[in-house]
């Protein structure tokens, strides 16, 4: 009998650490892509931090918005100072879930399709979003993945009128995070 409960105390402590786990990282890429005739937006984020609780499928993701590097100097003046205004709104932030985590195994080495959905916020302002993705599972690190399409207008994001024409409403995201698992020191 005391056997059985050693057992079950130790099962049930190895399960509680499993349940609790939390994977990390501090350098998540976000890429941003738009392309008309006139002009071509293409800039990079590799500061991205997000958390991925193991537990749940609680995501959130933060950013600098002043973190987004492009090829062309006047582009990216021209993204900090007349579009995302970061002076005023410094941080993009996602807090979410992934939706269908239940069909995930972490231990298991694979390829999961994922729906990720919750609240992103940019420029100040926070809509509901629900996206499909994919996760990566091999040897113990995760990879998550995904991209979508987000609207300057939906976000209060300013385009000049002589740029109308040059910036296309529909800007592309495509997300991608290498995530570890987090050891507490």
């Amino acid at each position: 009998m005391k056997i059985k409960l050693i057992v079950l105390i130790i099962f049930s402590f190895i399960y509680t650490e499993a349940i609790s786990q939390k994977y990390i990282t501090k350098t998540g890429k976000i890429e941003i892509f738009s392309q008309t005739p006139l002009f071509t937006i293409d800039g990079v984020n590799k500061k991205v931090a997000s958390i991925l609780n193991a537990a749940n499928g609680d995501i959130v993701a933060s950013t600098l918005v002043r973190s987004f590097r492009f090829e062309e100097a006047l582009v990216e003046e021209h993204f900090n100072e007349n579009y995302l205004e970061p002076n005023k709104f410094p941080k993009s932030i996602f807090k979410g879930k992934i939706v269908n985590f239940s069909d995930v195994d972490i231990n298991k080495n694979g390829t999961y399709d994922i729906t990720i959905a919750g609240k992103l916020t940019i420029h100040g302002v926070t809509h509901d979003i629900s996206e499909p993705g994919k996760l990566i599972v091999k040897d113990g690190n995760i990879t998550g993945t995904t991209s979508f399409n987000v609207s300057l207008q939906d976000y209060k994001v300013k385009i000049e009128k002589a740029y109308k024409k040059a910036i296309k409403d529909a800007i592309l995201l495509k997300i991608h995070f290498n995530y570890k698992l987090y050891k507490k020191s």
